[in-house]
Parts: structure tokens; C-alpha cells; sequence
């Protein structure tokens, strides 16, 4: 019993390290003529330690950066077609940033926490624990842009 539960312990911890993979290319029709889903990519971590608690995820109408167990902790949604996407950005720490504002200045994006997001910003910058990680992420976003035909 406890060598099935080591070995569970560090299956799940070979899972957890893994990095985020790219935003695949987008499927071929099937022969069937069976709709594809849509693009979309979902990180459920931006690194290690406390960035273990920052996901984000991706698709054709919204991008959205939760912080905490069931977004406890922040909650923002960001309009794919409104969003631009500013790079990735060394921290003093050592850690990144990919900030993202929206188109003409508006406040486009939504802040709040949980399942519920309303106030209205401008911009905002999702962390990561890596530069690599964080240049991953805007790759990600500008292959969505992309498959979703929306100007980057």
C-alpha cells in the first residue's frame, strides 16, 4: 500500500512540474465532416511555488487569469478581441509579467473574485515565475488571436 501511494505521490508530482504545452495547431476537418472544437489553451499553473495558485486560460471570446483556489483571490476577464498583448517583462525578483491592456484605452476588462467579476480596468499584468514561462504565455495568446482570425 505505501509503495502504491509513493508511487501516486510522484506521479502527480512529475504532473504538477510539467511545463504548459503551446496552443496545438488547429485540427484538420475530420473525414466524418464532425465539427472541431474551437481553439482554446488552459494553463492551471504559471509556475512554481506561489504561482501555483495563478491559472489562466484562453479562447476565442475571453481570456481569464484566476489567482487562488476557485479564484478566491482574483478573478479577471479580459475580451480576446479587445486585449492587447504587451510582451512579457522582467520583475526585480527575478520572476515576469505579461501585461495586457485594452485597445484605445478603454476599460475593457472585468476585476473581481470567485465566479463574479465586474469592475472595470484598463489593464492588467498576469505574473509568472519565469521569463520562459512567461514569453510561452504570450505565444499562446498570439497563436489564439491567430487560429480565432483576430488581429494580435
Amino acid at each position: 500500500m505505501r509503495n502504491l501511494i509513493a508511487v501516486l505521490l510522484a506521479m502527480a508530482a512529475t504532473a504538477c512540474a510539467a511545463t504548459p504545452a503551446a496552443l496545438p495547431a488547429p485540427l484538420p476537418a475530420t473525414e466524418t465532416g464532425a465539427p472541431r472544437p474551437p481553439p482554446s489553451f488552459r494553463w492551471y499553473r504559471t509556475g512554481e511555488a506561489l504561482f501555483a495558485y495563478h491559472q489562466v486560460r484562453g479562447d476565442c471570446d475571453t481570456l481569464v487569469h484566476t489567482h487562488g483556489r476557485n479564484a478566491a483571490w482574483g478573478l479577471w476577464e479580459m475580451p480576446l478581441a479587445e486585449v492587447i498583448e504587451h510582451g512579457a517583462e522582467e520583475t526585480e525578483e527575478g520572476t515576469a509579467l505579461v501585461r495586457l491592456t485594452c485597445r484605445g484605452g478603454s476599460a475593457c476588462l472585468r476585476k473581481g473574485a470567485l465566479s463574479t467579476a465586474a469592475d472595470p480596468l484598463s489593464e492588467h499584468a498576469v505574473p509568472f515565475a519565469t521569463m520562459a514561462l512567461a514569453r510561452q504565455y504570450t505565444e499562446a495568446v498570439a497563436a489564439l488571436k491567430t487560429a480565432c482570425q483576430l488581429p494580435n
